[in-house]
């Protein structure tokens, strides 16, 4: 690889900081999903409990009894554990398709984005992709030479 010239983003890929920060990214999204499935589930076997058969000769209107506080703290955490589950699979979804980790990196892609131009040295850097760099500028300040 010494004929190529790497880009920041190639030399950045190659490193091992990089596979975790993904592999990260991946495991909250992954947890995420799994909240929104068990809460899927939850809700619907309680919809299934809820529902009313009748047997032979009863009425098909007759109303099972139930309790209004059960009914409102059941529907209260089904909702919620519903509500949290998707708006977390959205935002690490998002952060994962953005490879964004932290939130000074979401920052500084935000700014990227809104026009504001920021140096990549003001974000911190993993100690190898650090050597690479400090290599590449020996080698150039030795060309200038």
């Amino acid at each position: 690889m010494e004929g190529r010239q790497l880009t920041q983003r190639q030399i950045s890929v190659f490193s091992e900081d990089y596979r975790t920060r993904r592999r990260q990214q991946m495991l909250r999204f992954f947890g995420a999903t799994v909240l929104t499935l068990a809460s899927c589930r939850l809700a619907y076997r309680g919809m299934l409990g809820r529902k009313y058969v009748p047997n032979m000769f009863q009425l098909n209107y007759k109303a099972p009894p139930f309790s209004y506080k059960g009914e409102a703290a059941t529907a209260l955490v089904l909702g919620t554990g519903l509500a949290t589950g998707g708006l977390a699979m959205m935002i690490f979804g998002g952060c994962w398709l953005a490879d964004i980790s932290s939130f000074p990196e979401f920052s500084f892609k935000l700014k990227r984005l809104m026009g504001q131009e920021m140096s990549p040295a003001d974000l911190p850097m993993d100690q190898e992709t650090a050597h690479v760099i400090d290599q590449l500028e020996e080698l150039l300040d030795n060309n200038k030479k």
